[in-house]
């Protein structure tokens, strides 16, 4: 029933979507009926809505953030725009739409990302990657990150009609809006106008909270959120700077040191950040260099987590340069001597983080600096090439695998589904540097992961999540089990197209088939387990075939 809503009638939930054809947003009902059939599941389960395998592995906890009395105590309203955003005629109506989208989602009190494993009309498989790659639902995702009203914490993703998560609160800055998808490539000039006023409405509200923290970040934080928009950040968000310097460097620092609020060069906020890394943020070389011409020093870190990128206390100016891709600011501090080894409280350094963001220049870079990084494990034991299969990306795997030990690679696909980011053309790399397509996993019990598992495999028993189902299941598990428990459909699909073994067994005497049975993973899956035939065929056609063909068109 289509409603007028007004937020005295209940609660409202945005629902965020990919169309599932050029002309039609879901030609065949397909993503519709998997949101019905998750609500309904939403609604009425005992253990409300569990964070995805990545979140709860990074906060080593199930973060229950929606449980069914949230969604059932009042009247629940979903905004949808299956009727409502028109695609192809009357200009004036598509900018209202695009301009509404901001006070829409303010209007909710949840944000849906809704992600089913469903088949485009041109047959390109939608997967939850694939949402994260259209610019309109980063801009849909960039609106609940700003919002002003209510909490912006972790999003509700819906994978298909058993398997719903919590997203992370952060995973929007770093997919830019203007480094999306647009069918339409003219929307970009109206949406840039549109998010440039997000993000000063939230700088503002920063402000009028006191919340100077919050505020450093994303002032800082605006060029990287405008990457690909023909707009600039906005430079003078507290009014009245003025200077008396003809020096462009000299003039940089003071109107950074103004706007950020900061008297000092060195000494650090109250958030435990100091001036050079929310400048690491900004990631202008000019400013960089000018701060550390002035006594900034090139190896400050910060002391506490941030609030927003949730980056780990101890995180050196370098570590966020390269981790945002600001590879020019990241020379500007090698050239200062910046020590590329320094470690933050996760024992990550900046190979790591590079890795992490996939930023396959700035590794380049760090390697070319101090080779023996690449050797370096972080707290779970990972040296940068299984980071960069943590991200899922295929550039910065390829540039290190050739430094990296084979042992390393033999494991590496479990690295990549173990956080969600498998895909087919990262199962292709992977394998190509020679991964163990079979590899069945063993994790030390004193090791960090031996010591998490232990305990969530504990815990299964009287409160499941995906984490805990994985702790459970993991020893001696393939990675085609794996990709079955965290319901990584496109995973298992390359897996099989590259000849995975579906007769092996976990310690707990389970095959992949009779792991997809127990996990509820859509039948087509488990059909395409059980043995070669028309339903693997069409699953690898479905995953495999059409990604490698758009893949070789784009």
């Amino acid at each position: 029933m289509l409603v007028q809503y007004e937020e005295s009638q209940g609660s409202a939930m945005f629902i965020s979507h990919q169309w599932a054809g050029s002309d039609h947003p879901d030609p065949f009902f397909e993503q519709f009926k998997v949101l019905q059939e998750a609500l309904k599941k939403m609604m009425s389960s005992a253990t409300g809505v569990s964070a995805n395998i990545f979140v709860e592995l990074m906060y080593a906890e199930d973060k229950t953030g929606v449980t069914a009395q949230d969604l059932t105590s009042k009247p629940l309203f979903l905004w949808y725009d299956y009727f409502s955003c028109p695609q192809d005629e009357g200009r004036e109506a598509r900018e209202r739409a695009i301009n509404s989208i901001a006070s829409y989602v303010e209007k909710c009190q949840y944000f849906v990302v809704l992600c089913p494993h469903v088949r485009h009309a041109e047959q390109e498989a939608l997967t939850k990657r694939s949402w994260e790659s259209r610019g309109w639902c980063r801009l849909e995702r960039a609106a609940e990150g700003l919002r002003l009203k209510g909490k912006t914490g972790l999003t509700i993703e819906v994978h298909s009609p058993t398997y719903q998560a919590l997203g992370p609160h952060w995973d929007w800055l770093r997919i830019p809006v203007g480094e999306g998808q647009f069918s339409v490539d003219e929307d970009r000039p109206k949406l840039a106008q549109v998010l440039s006023a997000m993000l000063t409405n939230k700088l503002n509200y920063y402000l009028m909270q006191k919340d100077f923290a919050s505020y450093r970040i994303l002032l800082n934080l605006q060029r990287l959120q405008l990457r690909g928009l023909p707009t600039s950040p906005k430079e003078d968000i507290v009014p009245g700077f003025t200077s008396q310097t003809n020096d462009p460097a000299v003039l940089a620092v003071e109107h950074f040191m103004y706007q950020n609020g900061f008297l000092s060069i060195r000494d650090p906020d109250l958030a435990g950040w100091p001036p050079i890394c929310y400048a690491a943020l900004d990631g202008s070389p000019m400013l960089m260099a000018s701060l550390l011409e002035q006594n900034a020093d090139p190896n400050a870190c910060s002391t506490k987590y941030d609030v927003l990128f949730n980056f780990a206390p101890r995180m050196s100016a370098l570590s966020v340069c390269v981790a945002l891709m600001n590879n020019d600011a990241a020379r500007v501090l090698l050239d200062a001597r910046a020590d590329v080894l320094a470690e933050d409280d996760l024992r990550h350094n900046a190979m790591h983080w590079a890795a992490l963001a996939g930023n396959a220049e700035g590794l380049q870079l760090l390697y070319e600096q101090r080779q023996a990084a690449t050797l370096v494990p972080n707290m779970l034991g990972y040296l940068p090439f299984s980071t960069a299969c943590m991200a899922g990306s295929v550039e910065a795997t390829r540039m290190l695998r050739a430094y990296t030990p084979s042992a390393e690679i033999a494991g590496s696909l479990h690295v990549t589904i173990l956080c969600g980011r498998g895909s087919v053309e990262v199962v292709a790399e992977l394998v190509d540097a020679k991964a163990d397509v079979n590899y069945q996993l063993q994790t030390p019990l004193l090791s960090p992961l031996g010591i998490l598992f232990a305990g969530m495999s504990l815990r299964h028993r009287w409160r499941a999540s995906v984490l805990s189902a994985y702790a459970y299941h993991h020893s001696h598990a393939t990675p085609l089990m794996c990709s079955i428990i965290t319901s990584s459909f496109e995973t298992a699909a390359a897996l099989l197209a590259v000849g995975a073994r579906t007769d092996l067994r976990n310690n707990r005497g389970q095959t992949a088939t009779e792991l997809a049975i127990e996990m509820g993973s859509p039948d087509y899956v488990v059909e395409a387990l059980q043995g070669p035939g028309t339903a693997r065929d069409r699953l690898v056609e479905t995953y495999v075939t059409n990604e490698m063909r758009r893949t070789s068109s784009d």
